[in-house]
């Protein structure tokens, strides 16, 4: 009974983490909720028939991620983008390119170089110019030197619906950067979560597919928007209170153990 016990507290202890987690990051960009995986735990006897199997608790899994779409949140922002649909935003550190991240967190900046980056420094990937088989760091120059030796300042920056990155210099001179490109997943829901909203791959996700917005089955990029986080802020109080409800009742049962073996004991 208490190692069935102490299954119940571990499994209700792991649950009120998952969900203090996803009520945490509620205002987080793009953050994706996770779900209890529970399952039970069985022995058996060696007569392998189905009759002699019994409960012995309840284990817990790796969390299931929920990749349902969250709102949209309008910036206005040039480079803030947000992802509708199928796909993900491919970033690396510079010193581990052969380990690129995932991410659905589309608030970008430009470095002093021209680099499209994240919030926090790491590159964001994509097609330059008319090469759409290598993936390199998106860069957009902030100044451009023209025919006559004269430099203009870039004035505007467009993304459209399938990712193609425009760049106007001066009053009118656009030039085509290149393209933004997302990634997709076997079994995205297998993706292993490093934190900062973002995800690396595994044997449970599979290996990634690259490809343009809106082509295929990829999703569609929404320029001036951020994608809010899936998190239903009322369904989580709701199961965090569940879980605490069920942790109070193990511990009166817990205690209700202990108090009848101290009596069998005192006999």
């Amino acid at each position: 009974m208490l190692s069935i016990l102490k299954s119940a507290f571990n499994a209700n202890t792991k649950e009120l983490g998952i969900v203090s987690n996803n009520i945490a990051n509620v205002n987080s960009t793009a953050f994706k909720k996770s779900k209890t995986n529970f399952q039970h735990i069985y022995s058996r006897d060696r007569s392998s028939s189905s009759n002699k199997f019994s409960g012995q608790g309840v284990g817990v899994n790796d969390p299931i991620l929920q990749m349902s779409q969250g709102s949209l949140k309008t910036t206005n922002g040039a480079l803030d983008l947000a992802i509708t649909g199928l796909g993900f935003f491919s970033v690396v550190n510079e010193k581990m390119l052969e380990t690129p991240f995932f991410t659905r967190d589309g608030s970008f900046d430009i470095s002093s170089k021209g680099e499209v980056v994240t919030n926090d420094g790491l590159k964001v990937m994509g097609y330059l110019g008319q090469d759409n088989t290598v993936l390199k760091n998106i860069v957009i120059p902030p100044r451009r030197v023209n025919e006559d030796q004269t430099t203009s300042m870039i004035s505007n920056i467009n993304v459209s619906s399938n990712g193609k990155i425009t760049a106007t210099y001066g009053l009118d001179d656009e030039v085509v950067i290149g393209n933004f490109v997302l990634a997709s997943f076997p079994n995205e829901t297998g993706l292993k979560q490093v934190g900062n909203n973002r995800y690396q791959t595994n044997i449970k996700s599979g290996l990634p597919n690259y490809g343009i917005p809106m082509n295929g089955a990829f999703g569609k990029i929404e320029a001036g928007n951020l994608e809010r986080s899936n998190v239903d802020i009322t369904s989580e109080m709701i199961t965090m209170l569940k879980a605490q409800q069920a942790f109070s009742g193990v511990s009166r049962l817990l205690q209700t153990e202990v108090d009848v073996t101290k009596r069998l004991i005192d006999r």
